[in-house]
């Protein structure tokens, strides 16, 4: 299961956790916040080597939640138990029982992922490595494994045409204007180097995730350190994020809208609201009496698309919404007359 982590750098995601780099590095280099792509080899070998203790505990809940703990650390079940306790006890829904934690002494987790990070996590194979006990006076085992479980979330969740664990999920994604954001040069998401990491939208989720989790949990919220403090989030921000992951979003819906074109009506305009980002597909068929115009514009009045349907055919206006939150849609009759059907596929 192990021989992807490390097979690229999409597949291990080495993240510096809850925290810069340590400080005398700061100090010597920001241009790059050390991360290594562990071998194949090695990926395979942490936990084919069987240096740990542990498997699957079930909570108060009924949940079953899979945690290995290092052999560094003393062979108490009860160990093993309070990390299940703790998982269960944040925001989560259904990827909790897909999730793999092991637990280890900081030394050993930066010799898995890179000298200088808390913990990494691999999305193909949702195995979550972090420390066991306080990594520093003034951070928290429990705000690693929390924001590194922030990134498990996103790998489980849908947000079409991105991936959700490298933009974020789909509600907190489009609040935040990560697409337009990127597409302006302002966010990079999956960047890994300084200083777009700090911009990176992937860790912006995991933190905000951690942060939503503290304020919930009534625990001392952790320093916002690892990305720029523009990325924030705000209480209608957790509030999303806390619904993509109690109430994920799944697939995109479907609405179709009818109408008809004559010599006294010539023309009919829809107006397509777009509350989330992602992929739009608006689809008109003419009946057999009727060819029809069919123009797409945003708000300001620029078209996104011209299009001409014959009659008894169909023709499609494919886009992604990245930012805008509504469209206009005009069909014309350009000859004959007759009824036409314009289906509306959006998030």
């Amino acid at each position: 299961m192990l021989a992807t982590l490390a097979a690229t750098a999409t597949l291990a995601v080495q993240r510096p956790v809850l925290a810069s780099p340590s400080r005398a590095a700061i100090a010597t280099a920001r241009q790059v916040i050390p991360d290594s792509t562990l071998r194949a080899a090695k990926a395979r070998r942490i936990l084919s080597l069987g240096s740990y203790w542990g498997g699957k505990y079930s909570t108060a809940t009924g949940e079953l939640v899979t945690v290995y703990v290092s052999d560094a650390y003393p062979q108490d079940p009860a160990i093993a138990q309070r990390w299940a306790d703790f998982l269960d006890s944040l925001v989560h829904g259904s990827e909790l029982s897909q999730v793999t934690a092991y637990l280890a002494p900081l030394d050993e987790v930066q010799s898995i992922c890179g000298i200088e990070a808390l913990a990494c996590y691999s999305p193909n194979d949702s195995l979550l490595v972090a420390p066991g006990d306080a990594p520093t006076s003034d951070i928290s085992a429990e705000a690693v494994v929390t924001h590194e479980y922030g990134h498990h979330v996103a790998a489980h969740r849908s947000n079409p045409p991105w991936p959700a664990v490298d933009y974020g999920t789909k509600r907190w994604a489009s609040y935040n204007q990560v697409c337009s954001k990127t597409r302006a040069g302002r966010l990079y998401p999956g960047a890994e180097s300084l200083p777009h990491y700090t911009l990176n939208p992937g860790e912006a989720f995991a933190e905000s995730y951690r942060v939503l989790n503290q304020h919930k949990l009534g625990l001392a919220e952790t320093a916002w350190d690892i990305v720029d403090q523009s990325l924030y989030p705000t209480s209608q921000s957790l509030s999303l994020l806390e619904q993509d992951v109690s109430s994920p979003w799944t697939k995109p819906t479907l609405t179709a809208y009818r109408g008809s074109v004559r010599a006294s009506a010539r023309s009919r305009t829809f107006s397509i609201v777009t509350a989330l980002d992602g992929s739009l597909r608006l689809d008109l068929r003419a009946s057999s009496g009727v060819r029809l115009g069919f123009r797409v514009t945003v708000p300001s009045g620029r078209a996104v698309a011209t299009r001409t349907v014959a009659a008894a055919h169909d023709n499609v206006v494919a886009t992604t919404i990245c930012g805008q939150r509504s469209y206009r849609v005009r069909v014309s009759r350009l000859r004959g007359a007759g009824a036409f059907t314009l289906s509306v596929t959006k998030p």
